[in-house]
């Protein structure tokens, strides 16, 4: 990995980091895993204590996501393959909040969530790998006055002293070569 590459990981992660922890302390999560600790019991057998949250937990969680999502969006080598992370890491995480409420944790999905979606698809618009490839490229840098290509000699219309004489025009390949003044006299005429 390439050292600006490691360098946009880590503004990624942090980020994403940053305004997710403003948010915990905002209230915002705790508001959705107090919403979520009400939930749980409706639809699973949860220990006789309840559940209790972890607040090192899931900003240990959701920051690792953001930095391993950041670095997987800018390091798989197809798009597809992203997209394909960033669903299965979705899923895996909604899955781990019923999986902890069995062992009286309270985990909340939806900031890993963010975290890993925000960082994913941050990392694939910063990465360089070219969507697509130019059908044709034709560098204009080329084509200076000085090496503008001749025309060939079927192309060049006759002029009006050209039709009085009958003079074979040859074709650029059978012409000797000619220096380029020569050229230059040559289509001066």
């Amino acid at each position: 990995m390439a050292r600006n590459r490691t360098a946009t990981i880590l503004f990624i992660g942090i980020l994403i980091c940053v305004p997710l922890l403003a948010l915990y302390q905002f209230g915002i999560f705790i508001e959705a895993a107090r919403w979520l600790a009400r939930q749980l019991p409706l639809y699973l057998v949860l220990p006789e204590g309840g559940v209790r949250q972890s607040l090192p937990l899931q900003y240990l969680f959701y920051s690792s996501l953001a930095f391993s999502s950041a670095w997987l969006g800018m390091e798989l080598p197809r798009v597809w393959q992203k997209y394909l992370y960033l669903l299965a890491l979705t899923f895996l995480t909604c899955l781990l909040t019923p999986l902890l409420a069995f062992n009286g944790l309270l985990f909340e999905p939806f900031s890993g969530t963010l975290a890993a979606w925000f960082a994913g698809l941050m990392g694939i618009i910063l990465s360089d790998q070219p969507m697509s490839e130019p059908a044709v490229a034709c560098p204009l840098s080329e084509l200076t006055p000085d090496t503008t290509p001749e025309p060939a000699a079927a192309e060049v219309p006759p002029t009006t002293e050209d039709k009085d004489s009958p003079v074979e025009t040859q074709s650029p390949e059978a012409q000797p070569a000619q220096s380029p003044p020569e050229k230059k006299a040559r289509k001066n005429k």
